[in-house]
């Protein structure tokens, strides 16, 4: 097993490989098609291309017409492809959240099922992990053990985790734990879930949260939520902003997100003070609404469904 305890970076742009006489393509994200149907009209060395991913998926129409292209149908090892440390022991969600790509029933169609085997690696992508049986997590955890580290990549679902779960994941020493925040109705069962995993020793420094943003509420209950996962419980959330499964624009604002109160300067000031990956904080004199914890809890999400986040992967 690999001694590496830390997860490779995911790549950002669609991936290309040539398989014989073949050109491959992923396209994870929608927002990057258009940069790919511009790559794909412009003359070729190729003879034949075969596109697919996340994205294709939910559009398949939006590469149609370009002579030489197969578009959409799965191929074994495309995930590893991405990212060689990622694999997924089951498909599909139990949830429907209108966020989600697999909620449309376009991506991993079929409802959600476990897999008798795959690729034994440390990078969980299972869209909602926890929906298994336990004879399946017990297979599971058992492979992690081995390797001594994990990254729970996908969200794991704070409403469905239990002390069986929580055991398990503190078995596995350099276990990393992403939780998803939805919602601010969320927060008892994610602090219940947090407790359970800080109290048999998983670190807070091991323990993350995806915090959707811009899904039917505003910024003022973005803030309350950040505020309250970083004030209240002690951690470093990454908000995730949202973007409409047909979105050709990255970090755009549509005209309901504009609505609820959103705009470029809003946006920028929340990813800038908790998205860490970029750095230090450089917005802290917009003096942004920071709720108390005593009224963060009290704090209703308009209109989110409450669910197991994933990203559009």
């Amino acid at each position: 097993m690999s001694r590496r305890r830390r997860p490779l970076a995911w790549p950002k742009r669609p991936v290309r490989w040539i398989e014989g006489d073949t050109l491959c393509i992923s396209v994870p994200f929608t927002w990057t098609l258009p940069s790919v149907r511009a790559f794909l009209s412009r003359p070729v060395l190729w003879r034949k291309v075969r596109i697919g991913g996340p994205a294709v998926d939910l559009m398949p129409g939006y590469l149609a017409g370009l002579p030489g292209v197969t578009i959409g149908g799965d191929m074994p090892g495309v995930l590893q492809r991405v990212n060689p440390q990622a694999t997924r022991s089951t498909l599909g969600c139990v949830n429907h959240c209108g966020f989600c790509a697999i909620g449309t029933g376009k991506v991993e169609s079929g409802g959600f099922r476990e897999l008798t085997d795959w690729p034994d690696l440390p990078v969980l992508c299972d869209n909602n992990l926890l929906a298994a049986s336990p004879e399946h997590l017990d297979r599971v955890f058992d492979r992690l053990e081995r390797w001594g580290w994990c990254d729970f990549n996908q969200g794991l679902d704070v409403r469905l985790l239990n002390e069986y779960h929580a055991e398990r994941i503190a078995r596995i020493p350099g276990s990393i734990s992403r939780l998803a925040m939805d919602s601010m109705s969320l927060a008892p069962a994610w602090e219940r879930a947090f407790r359970m995993l800080h109290d048999r020793g998983v670190a807070k420094a091991r323990i993350s949260a995806y915090v959707l943003i811009g899904f039917k509420t505003g910024p003022e209950e973005a803030w309350t939520r950040l505020t309250w996962l970083e004030k209240t419980i002690g951690i470093d959330p990454c908000p995730m902003w949202f973007h409409p499964l047909d979105a050709l624009t990255y970090n755009g604002i549509t005209a309901e997100q504009r609505a609820l109160g959103w705009n470029e300067e809003e946006q920028r000031a929340v990813m800038g003070f908790f998205y860490k990956h970029r750095g230090e904080r450089r917005y802290t004199a917009r003096k942004p609404f920071r709720p108390t914890p005593a009224n963060a809890l009290r704090t209703a999400a308009v209109g989110t469904k409450a669910g197991c986040h994933s990203k559009p992967d």
